[in-house]
């Protein structure tokens, strides 16, 4: 792999991939370039470049729906963990 680090430390980060000559994307969650610094986790497989912008919609749909008042994405994402949004992306779709 080859890239900058930015998809690492990202809330929400996403890394190109080249299958097969298809582009495709990487979802990672949870990274932190502030003063608590953290890597993004893996969400699950790659997701089809044509499906990438759905599959951030339903990351975001997840964390408005569960947010308590005033929590950031990532305090949520601390709170209750990576698989609401897995659930989310991968159930049903691409």
């Amino acid at each position: 792999m080859n890239a900058c680090g930015h998809h690492h430390v990202g809330h929400i980060g996403l890394l190109g991939v080249d299958k097969k000559g298809e582009d495709w994307y990487q979802i990672t969650l949870g990274g932190s370039a502030s003063n608590h610094t953290a890597l993004g986790k893996v969400l699950g497989p790659a997701v089809a470049k044509a499906h990438i912008g759905q599959a951030v919609e339903d990351i975001i749909h997840t964390y408005v729906g569960l947010r308590e008042q005033g929590e950031t994405f990532i305090q949520t994402l601390n709170r209750i963990g990576r698989t609401p949004f897995k659930e989310k992306v991968y159930v049903g779709t691409y």
